[in-house]
């Protein structure tokens, strides 16, 4: 008996988000959504709004459920009215606003249903970018809320345990599950198109980051060591957001803004992947992040900083723990770039893809959605 046969055929899985923005965790749960759908069980997807680039990529079998309202905090009466209704078995949370509420509404419907809420980062290292006020107020509702779960998993280790310690949970309350690599069919897809960037065309040395332009990415870092890096670097940040205009001015200030492009969202990531020569990453802290495994699936060689949360060690470590480098280390990050160019066009370089390559086989798709099946049925 497979995880997936633990559960009903009939029973409805029903996984809860924000909105369909483009970030790490709705792209994560829209996929598993829709691998649970592929397999003919039913699935509801529930948003507070219907918006966001993400969208279309959620498959034509999963309802959508829309709540109607601009964020979680305004969501529990209509979500409790949801529960009621439809009394779901099991219900799939993820990133801890939306976890809160999940949680509170299922709370007062009492129906019986098993809420499993997912953490996608270190809840101490984002908490700490609140004001104190609020820092009391989350960690007050999540003491409350969070051991009412059915679980509470993370995605890695060190968000599992930091997030246990925060909320005081037992063991057995807790959980991990990585995040998936894309499917093998995406990336050879996004070797068939185009050139999608110049830059890519032509044989200087190209990284590509991806993420949204916000502190917890630590760009600075990054955009220091391409400055660093012995070799003329250029560098494309997909991503949009609020400190977009302090890093084009940084990047200024380092004499460097002609070779960085920031060209926002892309949802056609992997062709700019599949041309990179590298790919960094700077964050101060990161769960298990997605773009790093899509870089990794791609066989790109990949920089990244130790973050807090563990993903980028749990990816890499082992097999390239000398492209793991300190946070905020700009001289770090800059020599560890200077080691990957260094045979970016050798046959050693070619093995090495294929090495980088072969890590994502341990995070098959299939495998990671029958893992939420299987804890939903426990």
């Amino acid at each position: 008996m497979t995880p997936a046969d633990l559960l009903s055929p009939d029973d409805v899985v029903h996984f809860y988000l924000p909105s369909f923005a483009g970030g790490g965790a709705e792209r994560f749960f829209i996929r598993i959504a829709n691998q649970i759908a592929s397999g003919g069980r039913p699935v509801n997807f529930i948003v507070n709004h219907e918006t966001g680039p993400l969208r279309d990529l959620l498959s034509d079998a999963v309802n959508v459920q829309v709540l109607g309202v601009a964020k979680a905090s305004l969501a529990v009466p209509r979500l409790v009215t949801y529960i009621k209704k439809h009394k779901p078995k099991v219900l799939i949370s993820a990133l801890t606003r939306t976890n809160l509420a999940a949680l509170l509404s299922a709370r007062i419907a009492k129906v019986g249903t098993r809420v499993i809420v997912c953490e996608r980062n270190q809840y101490s290292a984002l908490l700490r970018e609140l004001d104190p006020v609020r820092q009391s107020v989350m960690t007050w509702f999540v003491r409350r809320l969070y051991p009412t779960a059915h679980a509470v998993i993370g995605n890695t280790a060190e968000v599992t345990q930091d997030i246990a310690r925060v909320a005081r949970l037992k063991p057995q309350q807790t959980g991990i599950i990585y995040n998936a690599a894309p499917d093998a069919n995406q990336i050879e897809a996004a070797r068939a198109v185009s050139v999608v960037h110049p830059w890519l065309a032509d044989d200087a040395p190209v990284a590509v980051a991806i993420g949204r332009l916000m502190p917890q990415k630590d760009y600075p870092t990054m955009l220091g060591a391409v400055a660093q890096a012995t070799q003329p670097l250029r560098l494309l940040v997909l991503g949009e957001g609020p400190e977009q205009e302090k890093l084009e001015q940084t990047a200024r200030d380092l004499g460097i803004a002609d070779r960085v492009a920031f060209l926002g969202f892309q949802m056609d990531r992997f062709a700019y992947l599949v041309g990179a020569d590298v790919f960094l990453l700077s964050s101060r802290t990161e769960g298990f992040p997605n773009a790093l495994i899509e870089a990794v699936a791609a066989g790109i060689p990949a920089v990244s900083t130790d973050c807090a949360g563990g993903g980028a060690r749990e990816i890499m470590g082992r097999e390239f723990p000398d492209r793991i480098v300190p946070v905020a280390d700009t001289q770090a990050m800059a020599a560890a770039i200077d080691q990957v160019l260094a045979t970016r066009q050798t046959a050693a370089a070619t093995q090495d893809r294929q090495r980088i390559a072969n890590i994502a086989a341990r995070y098959q798709i299939s495998e990671i959605a029958d893992a939420f099946l299987a804890k939903a049925a426990t």
